[in-house]
C-alpha cells in the first residue's frame, strides 16, 4: 500500500483530503453557483440542459479539460465535489474528463489527438466513451461492434446486430460531441485483431448526429438525470489518425496490423480500457464523498434533534442506540475507506495503468468502497426520516449518484469476484493460520487469519477452468476481496493512529468487522463464545469513544454549511424551512 501521500504531522483534514486544499475550495465555490441550482420548475429535459451548461461553466472556471483529466488529484476532486454539490454533473464529467479526454491525452500522439482535445478543452464539444452493448454489458472484451479498413486511409465502424448497439451512454442532448468508441478491428485480411479504440465526432457543431450514427434517447430515469441513449453505426467513417494505438501496433497502407512485440497484443485490451481503471477509482472516490456528506448531515441533525419518548424523557436522536450504532459504525467504515482510497489514488498516479496489479487493486477498491457507500447513504436517509426525503437535505439525491456510479465502469460484484479470484491465486503460497483460538485483542491477526483462511478454502475451485468451479469460487472470491481490503485498511489506520480520532475510528472499524463475521470465526474455531462476546462489549465502548471525537472528525470533512444549504444543519429547523420555501416561492 502506497503511503507517500502522508507525512508525520499531517492535519486530520489533510489526511482525509486528497490533493491541495485550494483547488478543493475553488470547486466548492464554482459548483455552488446559484445560476445552476435545480428548481422545482425544471423537468428532466431542463435539468439535462442545465447540467450541460454547468459543465461548460465548470470547465471555464477551472481551466483546461486535458490538464484536469491528467492531474489525478484534481480529477478526483472534481468527481468528489460534483457528487456532493452538483449531482446532475456526475454522468457528464465521467465521460468528458476521464473517459474521452483522458483516453485521447494518453493513448495516442499529440498531433492526432489535438483536433479533438481542443474542442474538449473548452467544452465546445462534450466527451463520451462508447463501450457497453446490449449483448456484452460491461464485459467489453466480448463487444461486437466492428471497425474495418475502408481500403483507403481510414476505418468504417458498423453495428452488425441489434445486440451490438451501444447501450447506454449519455448522448441524447443534441450538443457537439467527441466520442471514443470501442470496436473490434477487422483487418484487411479479415482477421479479428481484438478490441481497439477510435475517436469520432458523434454529433456535429449543430448537435445533429454524424453521418452513419443513429441515436435514440431512452426513457425517463428516476434515480439520476441522464440523457441515456442507444447508439448504432452504419458505415461511420473515421480517419486513420483516429485510431488510439498507444504505440502498441501499426497499420500499413493495406490495412494490415502488426504488433510491436510479443507482449503488445496481450497488453492491448488493458491499454484500451486503461481509463476505465481511473474512472473506477474516481467514481469510488465520489461515492465515498457522498457517504461523508450524508454522515455529516445525518449526524449533525441527530445531535440536535430532540426525541420525545416519555412525558419526562426527551433524549437526543444521536443517543438512540439504533441511530448511534448504525451511523457511527458507518462513519468508521467510511473514514477507513477514505484513507484506504487515498492510498490507492496516490499509488495510481505512479503506476502503469495496464499493469495487472494496478488494475486488480482498483477493482478491489471499487468493490470495497462503493457498496459500503451505498449502504451508508441509505442508512443516513432512513435515520433522517422525513427530512431525508427532500433534495434540500441532499441525501436522497446522493442515492441516485450511488446507483449511477455503481452501474458505471463495471458491476461491483463482478469486479470484486474477478479480483478476488486473482488474489486467491496470488496468495496461494501463503501459510494458513495456526489452528486454535486467537486472542480477541489481536484484531489485525484475526483479520489476517480470515484473509488467509479464505485463500486456502478457495484453492479447491482454482485447479481447473471449468465453468462449475468458476461459479463455485465466486462467494469465496467476494469474501476474500472484502477481507483483504479490510486488513489493508486496518494497517493504514494503525499507521495514522497518532490522531486520536483515527485511533477511535480504527477500533470501531476493526471491532465492527470482527463482530459482523463472528459466526465465521466461531465455525472455524478461531474464536469461542467468550471471545465473540468480548468483541461485542469492546465495540460498545469503542463507539462511545468515537462519539467523543465526533465534532472534530466532522469538521475535518471540510464541508461548508452555507454552501450545503441543508435545512437539517440549522438549529432552528422550522425557520430554515420557512426561509427556503419563501425564497423559492413555494
Amino acid at each position: 500500500m502506497d503511503t507517500r501521500g502522508y507525512t508525520e504531522g499531517t492535519s486530520l483534514a489533510g489526511l482525509l483530503r486528497h490533493g491541495g486544499r485550494e483547488f478543493h475550495q475553488q470547486l466548492q465555490q464554482v459548483l455552488s453557483n446559484p445560476d445552476y441550482f435545480v428548481t422545482e420548475e425544471m423537468g428532466q429535459k431542463l435539468r439535462r440542459e442545465n447540467a450541460y451548461d454547468q459543465l461548460r461553466y465548470l470547465v471555464k472556471e477551472i481551466g483546461s479539460t486535458q490538464a484536469v483529466a491528467t492531474d489525478l488529484p484534481k480529477l478526483f476532486a472534481v468527481f468528489d465535489w460534483s457528487a456532493v454539490l452538483a449531482t446532475d454533473l456526475i454522468p457528464l464529467i465521467s465521460g468528458h474528463y476521464n473517459l474521452a479526454s483522458g483516453s485521447l491525452a494518453t493513448l495516442t500522439d499529440s498531433d492526432s489527438a489535438a483536433p479533438y482535445l481542443e474542442d474538449l478543452d473548452d467544452a465546445s464539444s462534450i466527451g463520451v466513451m462508447l463501450l457497453t452493448e446490449y449483448g456484452c454489458g460491461s464485459n467489453i472484451q466480448f463487444m461486437q461492434t466492428t471497425a474495418t479498413w475502408d481500403g483507403e486511409d481510414g476505418f468504417v465502424i458498423n453495428t452488425p446486430t441489434p445486440r451490438a448497439r451501444k447501450f447506454m451512454p449519455s448522448v441524447g442532448i443534441p450538443v457537439s460531441r467527441v466520442c471514443v468508441v470501442g470496436a473490434r478491428y477487422i483487418d484487411a485480411a479479415g482477421v479479428d485483431q481484438g478490441v481497439h479504440l477510435f475517436a469520432a465526432r458523434l454529433r456535429g457543431a449543430d448537435g445533429a448526429p454524424a453521418p452513419g450514427v443513429r441515436i435514440t434517447q431512452l426513457d425517463h430515469q428516476p434515480l439520476v438525470i441522464m440523457d441515456n441513449s442507444v447508439i448504432s453505426f452504419d458505415n461511420l467513417r473515421v480517419e486513420r489518425s483516429a485510431w488510439l494505438s498507444n504505440d502498441l501496433a501499426t497499420i500499413d497502407d493495406q490495412g494490415v496490423l502488426t504488433w510491436q512485440d510479443d507482449s503488445s497484443r496481450k497488453r492491448s485490451f488493458a491499454s484500451a480500457i486503461s481509463q476505465l481503471t481511473v474512472g473506477r477509482l474516481a467514481l469510488s472516490s465520489c461515492l465515498n464523498a457522498t457517504a461523508r456528506a450524508s454522515l455529516y448531515l445525518a449526524l449533525r441533525y441527530a445531535a440536535n434533534r430532540v426525541v420525545p419518548l416519555t412525558p419526562t424523557d426527551s433524549p437526543l436522536m444521536l443517543d438512540l442506540p439504533h441511530v448511534r450504532d448504525t451511523l457511527l459504525t458507518d462513519l468508521a467504515g467510511t473514514v477507513a475507506r477514505t484513507i484506504y482510497g487515498n492510498a490507492i489514488k496516490t499509488s495510481l498516479a505512479n503506476s502503469d495503468l495496464t499493469d495487472r496489479d494496478t488494475v486488480v487493486s482498483v477493482m478491489l477498491a471499487k468493490h470495497f468502497i462503493q457498496l459500503h457507500a451505498l449502504d451508508t447513504v441509505t442508512h443516513c436517509r432512513i435515520k433522517m426520516g422525513a427530512q431525508g426525503m427532500f433534495s434540500a437535505n441532499r441525501v436522497a439525491d446522493y442515492l441516485g449518484v450511488c446507483h449511477a456510479a455503481i452501474t458505471g465502469e463495471g458491476d461491483c460484484h463482478v469486479l470484486g469476484s474477478v479480483a478476488g479470484r486473482v488474489l486467491a491465486k496470488h496468495l496461494a503460497g501463503k501459510p494458513t493460520p495456526e489452528p486454535g483460538l486467537h486472542d480477541p485483542a489481536d484484531r489485525l491477526g484475526l483479520l489476517n487469519a480470515r484473509t488467509l483462511t479464505i485463500v486456502h478454502e478457495a484453492q479447491q475451485y482454482l485447479t481447473t477452468p471449468d465453468l462449475t468451479d468458476r461459479l463455485a469460487v465466486i462467494p469465496d472470491a467476494l469474501s476474500l476481496a472484502e477481507a483483504y481490503c479490510a486488513e489493508e485498511a486496518l494497517q493504514l489506520l494503525h499507521l495514522h493512529a497518532d490522531h486520536a480520532e483515527i485511533a477511535a475510528v480504527r477500533d470501531v472499524f476493526a471491532l465492527h468487522h470482527l463482530d459482523q463475521h463472528a459466526a465465521w470465526y466461531l465455525t472455524r474455531g478461531l474464536l469461542d463464545i467468550a471471545g465473540a462476546q468480548s468483541i461485542k462489549q469492546q465495540l460498545r465502548l469503542a463507539i462511545d469513544t468515537l462519539a467523543h471525537h465526533l465534532p472534530r472528525l466532522l469538521d475535518a470533512f471540510e464541508f461548508d454549511d452555507e454552501i450545503l444549504g441543508a435545512p437539517v444543519l440549522s438549529e432552528d429547523l422550522p425557520a430554515a424551512w420557512d426561509s427556503r420555501c419563501t425564497s423559492t416561492g413555494e
